[in-house]
């Protein structure tokens, strides 16, 4: 028996491919491509998630070991900073005493330097990297960091000039992939400042040497920077007791203009919140360290010396020519000091300021001596320490992975350090900064 197959016509066949069978093949078919499309992208997400993530993590233990090496640094100046000034017979200073101008470009001027009482023989340059003679350098062959920038004093200028430090390059001696090797894993760098060759903006009256005589900062021009935050400190003398560090002067209002940053900035190398200097078991607060070739200081001290009640005073035009000549030939000078070298008792310093205020004048430098004598002193007890560290990849394009910078603010005290070394430095106060702090 023959069976005939017959061709579907247009109907029939359109019948046949929307039967409920077909539909539901189609779909799946969709159904299945779409979820293959959703596990390669969610395949994909989870594989750029884990670089991502392995990148985030990588950076995290490079930015812990830039801490690190910072806080090495830190630790490496305080060490320094108590072996070298922690005796009662040594002297700090500012380098501008060994001869170094007032100038933008001369970044070792405000380094803090130490020398001994007796002999006024040259110690050490608190600063990482920093040469062992009396000659503020750093040592050739070494990177140096900027840890007193522009965005610390503003555009360098005279007064204003940015301090450096030298990178000290940390090793590791054996690695895994290199064993016996020594291999760049970081660096480190650290700047002691000098802030009793500061003025002190507040002064407690209960530890001022003299009673009711504070440091006061120079206001002869009072357009300056300088007499812009002096007429903040005076006008709301009353808020500095809250203020806890120097940088929070800014937060002060005025009577006339704002502290713009640049105000806080230009005052940096020559004002201080407070200085502590112990004489015994006592501190006292406002005290003058005489080493420093800071004509702002200098023009400082005079004016302190006017606010003084009953004194001869010093004229308004004196205050500047007198004090810039204080500032400007205090290094050269050998009258009661070696030449580029610092002042070793405030006594000695009598010789040089009757160069400048001589019996012949008023006031005469007995009359300011005796005003201010007490107030003067040779060294200083509180220290601000900088330090950097950074974490190095030297496998990498860019080698400097991580970056990080921290501050204290560092006090002597009373108590005896170990082995000898004077008297115990302590940090009272610590932050890290960041890039916008330098």
């Amino acid at each position: 028996m023959r069976i005939r197959a017959f061709p579907l016509d247009a109907n029939q066949a359109s019948n046949r491919l929307c039967a409920p069978g077909a539909k539901q093949q189609g779909f799946a078919l969709i159904i299945t491509l779409t979820l293959l499309a959703l596990l390669a992208l969610t395949v994909f997400a989870l594989s750029a998630l884990n670089r991502v993530s392995a990148q985030i993590a990588t950076i995290a233990v490079y930015q812990v070991q830039a801490r690190q090496n910072a806080l090495l640094g830190l630790h490496l100046g305080l060490g320094e900073l108590q072996q070298q000034a922690g005796d009662d017979a040594r002297l700090t200073g500012m380098a501008g005493l060994t001869g170094i101008s007032a100038l933008a470009g001369n970044s070792t001027r405000h380094w803090c330097g130490v020398w001994e009482q007796g002999t006024g023989a040259f110690v050490a340059w608190l600063t990482s990297g920093a040469q062992t003679t009396s000659t503020a350098a750093v040592q050739s062959g070494l990177s140096v960091v900027a840890l007193v920038g522009p965005n610390t004093v503003g555009a360098p200028a005279a007064n204003s000039e940015p301090s450096i430090a030298g990178k000290i390059p940390l090793w590791r001696t054996e690695t895994a992939a290199a064993p016996g090797i020594a291999t760049l894993v970081g660096n480190y760098a650290y700047l002691v400042i000098d802030e009793g060759v500061k003025i002190t903006a507040y002064a407690p009256e209960a530890l001022v040497r003299v009673a009711g005589l504070r440091p006061v900062l120079t206001s002869t021009v009072p357009t300056s920077a300088a007499g812009k935050l002096a007429a903040a400190l005076v006008a709301y003398a009353g808020k500095l007791p809250s203020v806890i560090s120097y940088e929070q002067l800014s937060l002060l209002p005025t009577p006339n203009t704002a502290l713009t940053p640049s105000v806080i900035q230009d005052n940096f190398n020559h004002v201080t919140l407070t200085n502590r200097t112990l004489s015994g078991r006592d501190y006292f607060s406002g005290s003058l360290n005489l080493n420093t070739t800071s004509t702002i200081f200098w023009r400082s001290v005079l004016e302190t010396y006017n606010t003084a009640p009953g004194v001869v005073p010093i004229t308004s035009s004196n205050l500047t020519t007198k004090g810039n000549a204080l500032g400007n030939g205090l290094a050269a000078t050998n009258l009661g000091k070696m030449m580029n070298g610092p002042f070793s008792s405030p006594a000695n310093f009598s010789a040089y300021l009757a160069s400048v205020f001589p019996l012949t004048g008023s006031p005469t430098y007995i009359q300011i001596m005796a005003v201010l004598g007490p107030m003067l002193t040779v060294r200083s007890d509180t220290f601000r320490i900088r330090a950097y560290g950074e974490a190095v990849n030297t496998l990498a394009t860019v080698p400097v992975e991580a970056r990080a910078v921290c501050e204290a603010i560092v006090q002597r005290t009373p108590l005896a350090a170990p082995n000898g070394l004077g008297r115990k430095f302590v940090l009272i106060n610590f932050r890290w900064l960041g890039p916008n702090d330098l």
